[in-house]
């Protein structure tokens, strides 16, 4: 993963790309707990955001390497598409577990995820050029 400051970098661009998510794709929600996380609660939301944001990106460095390996054939066979179910696995993964810890996401149904995913990595990989230069990755 590298450093807690470039894990901190991805969860930040992560948050915002999820919110983007929100945004556009209809089956997919967040809902901040009824307590306050935080003080009075005033910024539940961020907070919401940003642990959601955290588990995706702690899924993504864990999880989906071993996802990918698995399904190298599968990916082969269907041009990489496999990928996109993958993605959506994970993103199904981290409402699980976003949920058991208490943060709100919430996604309808499959094919939510799928666009939800796509979506999601789509502005990951346009945030990826800031998110490098602040990150600390050298090329």
């Amino acid at each position: 993963m590298g450093s807690l400051w470039g894990f901190l970098v991805r969860t930040v661009a992560t948050a915002a790309a999820l919110w983007v998510v929100i945004q556009l794709i209809a089956g997919i929600s967040i809902t901040t707990p009824p307590e306050p996380l935080y003080a009075n609660g005033e910024y539940d939301n961020v907070l919401v955001f940003l642990g959601v944001a955290a588990i995706i990106v702690l899924l993504n460095a864990t999880v989906r390497p071993v996802l990918k390996l698995i399904g190298l054939p599968l990916t082969i066979l269907t041009l990489g598409l496999f990928v996109l179910v993958i993605n959506a696995g994970i993103f199904l993964l981290a409402e699980w577990i976003s949920n058991m810890v208490g943060l709100g996401l919430h996604i309808t149904d499959f094919w939510s995820a799928v666009w939800g995913a796509l979506v999601l990595a789509v502005v990951n990989w346009v945030l990826g050029p800031l998110t490098g230069l602040l990150g600390g990755r050298r090329r």
